[in-house]
């Protein structure tokens, strides 16, 4: 048993002390604090204040909230003594959710032999160690640049016929300044908690680590298309292994990467370094690594100084890893549903402006219907003037040539004469009156233009106002109602239903907020047996009387949450059950 205690002591010693070149720390650390990614590891592991990567669940899943895409990732290395590492990670973001992450490291190795603590061989039969972490982490976007996540860790261990396993938890944060976009910080405490791993009577417990850093990137060029980013991490920890227990470590990295384009980048990085031992354990701790990425698939390659003290000269270690990103990011998600919402509101608009068209041609038609009759009026008025002149002159000149043929011919000249000028002063009378009508008919005129100016104007602001605050308000109640602020996105969408109840989807929106905040325990008897009689067929796997039930509650009140979820439910069960070839 107690030879059996020493090999693994010395694996677990072994492993780490090579892999993070730390021999005054040997064993304080847990193998696996190596690292994944080997974009993280060509950066020296600098990488608490980073994102973009589906490694972040094990470097700080609180950056990982701030991924665009779905992404694999894989990569292995072979170390000291026919030793292999290897990880593996997958990250899937959401539009409002936050992201998921998994994942899983491992190192193996075989030939192993046995010795006693005389160092004597215990037998010619040689055993194999294997070694694993398995993690699962998520992390939520707070969109004022906060992203807080946390993963949990389950790991197991196995050598000879020796086993143990343990679990433990890692929390993240991490920050983006909206007002400098070129700064990120990152925090992380690793094994915050932890059950640690016990192989027969020796109790292998965890570190917890404190990491921290900062990251800044700039673009390059005119065209700015070129990306220099720039990050640095710390990390304190307590050494709990080595013959002055309890002090605590302190270490440094620096990473660099210089991205031509999303499809080709370069990364180099200087690893776990301190004040004291700067530059004096050169190349070790150096770290060089390049992507190239085409159709989503992505070729990652890294190399290392590993520990010269453990392996004479320093030894450059060599990786390759491969990656693929899935879909569109969640930026072009998004703007894809900001487009929608925008054709909607263009296509509100579009319809009050046709709308306003329209009226105003209606107007005009009418405008121009009034100036022609108007017209009309007035020059028939003028005819029947001018023809009842002319009767009234004749009349008048027939009775004089009558009443004066009997006198004399120089009286009948001169009556004639003044009968002349008499017909002369009341033809400029009439036509002095006439052009004061048509003056006053004009005033009418332009006074009716200028109604139908100031009309025209006030449908177009009316019209305008109108649309803009219903779309505001529907768009604001849309953003309310998505992140859950059920009462305020009930506010927005009643306004816009005040001003057009058949605005859009308002009254579908209206109708799932009021249901999304009402009280189960408000429901009406009638609902409540419905669904306790739903619930008593789903326990006894009667899935579609159940669903029958739940959807009599759909008829009284169609958009009840409790019987929208339930109804799911039970054909998210049935489906399961006809793909198992199973019927109810």
């Amino acid at each position: 048993m107690r030879s059996v205690i020493y090999t693994a002591v010395f694996i677990l010693l072994l492993i780490p002390a090579v892999l993070f070149a730390a021999e005054e720390t040997g064993g304080v650390e847990n193998v696996f604090a190596y690292g994944a990614g080997l974009r993280a590891l060509g950066m020296g592991g600098a990488f608490t204040a980073m994102e973009g990567d589906s490694s972040l669940t094990y470097w700080n899943p609180g950056a990982m909230a701030f991924n665009q895409y779905k992404e694999v990732s894989l990569f292995g290395t072979r170390t000291i003594a026919d030793s292999y590492y290897f990880s593996g990670f997958y990250t899937n973001p959401t539009m409002s959710l936050g992201t998921i992450g998994i994942g899983g490291l491992g190192v193996t190795t075989g030939g192993i032999e046995s010795y006693d603590e005389y160092a004597s061989p215990i037998t010619s039969a040689s055993s194999n160690y294997f070694h694993y972490q398995l993690l699962i982490g998520y992390g939520y976007n707070f969109r004022w640049g906060l992203g807080l996540g946390g993963s949990v860790k389950i790991e197991q261990m196995r050598i000879t016929e020796y086993k143990g396993a343990g679990m433990s938890f890692d929390l993240g944060a991490y920050y983006s300044f909206k007002r400098l976009p070129w700064l990120s910080v990152g925090a992380v405490v690793q094994d915050v908690w932890g059950t640690g791993i016990k192989i027969a009577d020796e109790f292998e417990k965890n570190t917890r680590i404190y990491k921290a850093g900062a990251a800044s990137t700039f673009l390059l060029g005119k065209a700015q298309t070129t990306r220099l980013t720039l990050a640095f991490d710390t990390r304190f920890y307590t050494d709990n292994y080595n013959p002055d227990p309890g002090s605590l470590l302190h270490d440094m990295s620096l990473g660099a990467e210089l991205a031509f384009s999303e499809q080709l980048m370069f990364r180099t990085g200087y690893r776990y370094f301190t004040f004291s031992s700067l530059f004096s354990d050169l190349p070790q701790g150096i770290s060089l690594g390049m992507t190239v990425k085409r159709w989503g698939f992505g070729l990652d390659y890294a190399v290392t100084f590993e520990d010269s003290d453990w392996q004479g000269p320093a030894e450059l270690l060599m990786r390759v890893g491969l990656s693929y990103r899935f879909g569109k990011s969640i930026d072009e998600k998004k703007r894809e549903q900001a487009e929608a919402i925008r054709s909607q509101i263009d296509d509100g608009i579009r319809e009050a402006t046709q709308d306003y068209e329209q009226q105003l041609e209606d107007l005009s038609a009418e405008y121009e219907k009034e100036q022609e009759q108007l017209l009309q009026d007035l020059e028939t008025s003028y005819q029947k003037k001018l023809e009842s002149v002319d009767e009234t002159i004749e009349d008048a000149r027939q009775e004089i040539i009558a009443d004066l043929s009997a006198q004399f011919e120089a009286d009948k000249q001169k009556t004639l004469e003044e009968l002349a000028d008499q017909y002369e002063d009341d033809r400029e009378t009439l036509e002095r009156r006439l052009i004061d009508e048509r003056s006053d008919y004009e005033e009418q005129m332009e006074t009716l233009q200028r109604q139908f100016e100031e009309e025209k104007v006030t449908i177009r602001e009316q019209t305008s106002a109108d649309e803009t605050f219903k779309s505001e308000n529907y768009a604001k109640g849309l953003q309310l109602y998505s992140d859950g602020k059920y009462e305020d996105a009930l506010a927005a969408f009643e306004a816009v239903s005040a001003a057009d109840e058949n605005y859009l989807n308002v009254k579908e929106y209206m109708a799932r907020s009021r249901a999304e905040m009402k009280d189960v325990g408000s429901y009406d008897k009638e609902i409540l047996d419905f669904y306790y009689a739903g619930i008593d067929l789903f326990v006894q796997k009667r899935y579609k009387d159940a669903i029958t039930e739940w959807e009599k509650i759909l008829e009284i009140d169609p958009y009840n949450k409790l019987a929208i979820r339930n109804i799911k439910e039970a054909e998210d069960r049935l489906r399961k059950l006809e793909e198992l070839g199973i019927e109810e």
